[in-house]
């Protein structure tokens, strides 16, 4: 009878028993996998929970209890897993797999084994994981009565499959996924002939469990290119479903996976009535990623199909789910793939808005698709000067996110649905999220009265084209850019006019041409090829707007790859620069424009000047760095010079408040794929490495009117969306400037002198987007390659 006991508890841990919770007062709201789920002791406090698990074990043990003991282990192991303590929830779930065995109790050895494989899951050590599923699904053979062994035999051969299907191994996964589909339906056999199950739940959990292997499997057919298997596997659950007549949030995901099938086999009707269905699911269950993913896919049949109307409404339904949630995902391997997804559903939005002839919605959306990346660029890891704000945010995110993840769990690829959700349990959840979702966004109105950069770090909040030419300065002309796939969107935008061109230009030609444009510029052996492919960029980007072009400035807005341009060098037919015709400035996003005018300060009396820190390797030096600080000293008044070993991170921090102008000569280094991690390079100081992180930056309290880079190393080694040059120049703008002056390859150092030289001076009388132009004419004069001169480009106010 105890050992009966010993084995209830862990199947209660393991989610097979949680509705007695429920009936006894517990609060919960069905089970979860045991990978993912606390333990039931200390749920609200997983430290809490592994303390009292680890004195229940080890008091079990010395006892000489052994089911007792691997069933307190396993707990452990679980509360382990939650506390983030991840070698702790490997041991224990050894130590309770050598005790089960000790015990001769192949059930608690199956469970031992399971938790032990996603302990090691969690520390990237895939092969032993599959090592330990391999040997618990040896031991769940042993498991009597047959019910309870076919339950541990179809969670083995499901988490095996599954982990093949990640790795590619398509056909290999069907195999043991097809064995847990039999294990579930041999399950559900066994309960028939019974005159009664176990319990009230053992039929419906075990439902749920097969329908999500056959959502699996359908998805190892698809991937191993057997459609029509693929869609059997996906009927089958879609039948089970209706006759069973339950409730499970895998039905949209499963609908998905047909939708798009069809998608690819070009049956637009079929399609669209499953993706129709799905999204219907998704919307009641709160299934957001499901709702992005498949909104878009609507709205990008009715796009193709001219139903323009349609194709917005679809679109906005995604953009209105990806708009409710900032990403909080901080795995560096996912953020392409997922934040992809997003943008192409703002250009399907963008395009769908031009198809409809409305200029003014389809640059709305092109602000907005930047704000969002934006976020998605600062996930959770940015260091903000107003701090506890941003705690209340996350918290608040996270409260909203972990109602998500209970009411749509089946969607989820790593969770078993082990029991029936009540309709009342949803109604409860949908509750629980309208509540969360309502305190968040009454929390974000209060931040947008005091704090509205700080509302735009955490939410969509981009300005509308009238609120641009609003802000703009007569005699400037915007050229605001778009890359999609096959074209380069131009909007021409002045304070009492908008222009549009769409030019042909495929992305991967476009890259292509800007990196032989980069490439070239730095050897004086490719003169001409900068040339050429100056001359061609000229002819794509600056040419169609020239006969919309009133403005004595330009202020360009580039996107994705275009941000790698020096728009200063690009080449017209008769042989002049871009920077001889018009002074030139940059913004990230025409919404910026909100910060930078309202950062607007006076004249440059005091520099803080940083050159040439001690990086302890020759090759960094920056012989030039060192005269070029003394030299801006001379021209700004009340400035201090910091260089080589006393121009360290900790005094660049604390000083730089004091100081109407930043000037570093030092090397950064820019990462495309952690953009936030991305920093200047300052001289290392004890146990500080020096380097200046963008996250960092933005906590900064900055009174500068402007930051130059000078010198920098961008360390670019491909052409990206231009993330890490954003970035960086948002992160100054953020902590305080209005203007920043930076590099897109690494300059000369004598050419940087002179043209830094003359860019002070001429500050004293001009602005310093003029400024700027006037020092690029004069250095030309004395460097006449692009190369010694256009690197240079300024960000933010003119």
């Amino acid at each position: 009878m105890k050992k009966l006991l010993v084995i209830f508890l862990v199947l209660f841990e393991l989610g097979a028993a949680q509705a007695a919770q429920q009936r006894s007062g517990g609060g919960g709201r069905g089970n979860r996998d045991p990978r993912e789920s606390p333990p039931t002791v200390g749920r609200d406090d997983p430290q809490a929970g592994l303390e009292a698990s680890e004195a229940k074990a080890a008091e079990a043990e010395k006892a000489g209890r052994l089911d007792e003991a691997a069933a307190s282990y396993i707990r452990a192991a679980q509360a382990a897993r939650a506390a983030r303590q991840p070698q702790k929830a490997i041991d224990y779930a050894m130590k309770a797999y050598d005790l089960a065995e000790r015990a001769k109790n192949p059930f608690l050895q199956a469970s031992a084994a399971l938790n032990a494989a996603f302990g090691l899951r969690n520390v990237n050590q895939k092969l032993k994981a599959g090592e330990w599923l391999e040997k618990g699904a040896a031991a769940a053979k042993a498991i009597e009565p047959p019910p309870r062994r076919y339950f541990m035999e179809s969670k083995f051969y499901r988490e095996l499959g599954l982990d093949l299907l990640r790795d590619g191994e398509a056909k290999k996964a069907i195999q043991y996924i097809s064995q847990a589909r039999q294990a579930e339906e041999q399950r559900l056999a066994a309960f028939k002939k019974m005159r009664r199950p176990p319990s009230p739940q053992a039929i419906p959990m075990t439902q749920h469990a097969l329908v999500r292997t056959l959502h699996h499997l359908g998805i190892a057919y698809d991937r191993a290119g057997d459609t029509d298997e693929a869609i059997k596997s996906f009927e089958a659950g879609l039948r089970l479903i209706r006759e069973s007549g339950f409730k499970t949030a895998t039905s949209a995901a499963i609908y998905q996976a047909l939708g798009e099938l069809y998608l690819k086999q070009r049956d637009f009707p079929r399609a669209l009535e499953n993706l129709t269905t799905a999204l219907t699911i998704a919307e009641r269950n709160r299934q957001e990623g499901i709702i992005q993913v498949v909104g878009a896919e609507i709205g990008e049949i009715y796009l193709q199909s001219k139903n323009t109307p349609e194709a917005i409404r679809y679109y906005k339904k995604a953009i209105d789910s990806i708009e409710s949630t900032r990403s909080l995902l901080e795995n560096e391997e996912y953020r392409t793939a997922f934040f992809e997804g997003k943008r192409r559903t703002y250009t399907g939005l963008l395009l769908a808005h031009l198809q409809a002839k409305d200029l003014a919605a389809a640059f709305d959306t092109n602000e907005r698709a930047r704000s969002r990346a934006f976020l998605d660029i600062l996930g959770s890891r940015v260091e903000l000067a107003r701090g506890p704000l941003l705690d209340e945010e996350r918290r608040l995110r996270a409260a909203i996110a972990g109602v998500q993840a209970r009411l749509a769990r089946g969607n989820d690829d790593e969770e078993d649905v082990d029991e029936e959700e009540t309709e009342s349990d949803e109604a409860a959840f949908t509750s629980d999220l309208d509540a969360a979702q309502k305190t968040y966004d009454d929390f974000i109105a209060r931040i947008k009265k005091d704090h509205r950069e700080q509302a735009s770090l955490m939410s969509v909040e981009p300005l509308t084209l009238k609120q641009v030419q609003e802000l703009m300065e007569p005699g400037t002309t915007m050229l605001e850019y778009f890359v999609t796939t096959r074209a380069v969107l131009l909007w021409v935008v002045e304070k009492d006019r908008l222009r549009f061109a769409s030019v042909p230009f495929d992305r991967v030609e476009l890259v292509k041409k800007i990196a032989e444009l980069r490439r070239s510029v730095a050897d004086p052996a490719e003169k001409e090829a900068f040339r050429v492919a100056a001359a061609d960029l000229y002819r794509a980007l600056v040419a169609p707007a020239l006969p919309f072009i009133r403005g004595k400035q330009l202020v360009i807005v580039p996107h994705d790859a275009l941000h790698y341009i020096p728009f200063q060098a690009l080449l017209s037919p008769a042989g002049r620069y871009l920077i001889q015709d018009y002074p030139i400035y940059y913004l990230s996003s025409a919404s910026l424009m909100q910060f930078t005018h309202a950062k607007q300060k006076g004249a440059a009396e005091r520099a803080l000047i940083l050159g040439n820190p001690a990086l302890g390797d020759p090759a960094y030096d920056l012989r030039f760095a060192e005269r070029e600080a003394k030299e801006i000293a001379r021209i700004v008044p009340k400035s201090e010079v910091y260089v080589e070993a006393d121009a360290t991170k900790p005094r660049a921090v604390l000083l730089s408040p004091d100081f109407n102008v930043l000037h570093f000569a030092v090397h950064a280094e820019l990462d495309e794929n952690d953009p936030i991690g991305s920093a200047l390079l300052l001289a290392p100081q004890s146990k500080d490495d020096g380097r200046l992180k963008v996250g960092e930056i933005f906590a900064l309290n900055l009174q500068a009117g402007l930051v130059v880079l000078s010198a920098c190393e961008t360390g670019l080694g491909k052409l990206s969306n231009g993330d890490e040059l954003i970035g960086l120049t948002r992160a100054f703008i953020y902590a305080g400037t209005p203007s920043v002056v930076t590099t897109l390859w690494k300059v000369n150092d004598r050419a940087s002198y002179e043209l830094m030289r003359l860019f002070y001076e001429a500050l004293k009388t001009s602005k310093k987007a003029e400024a700027l132009r006037q020092a690029q004419l004069e250095t030309m004069k004395q460097f006449p390659e692009p190369f010694y001169w256009a690197a240079y480009q300024l960000t933010g106010e003119p």
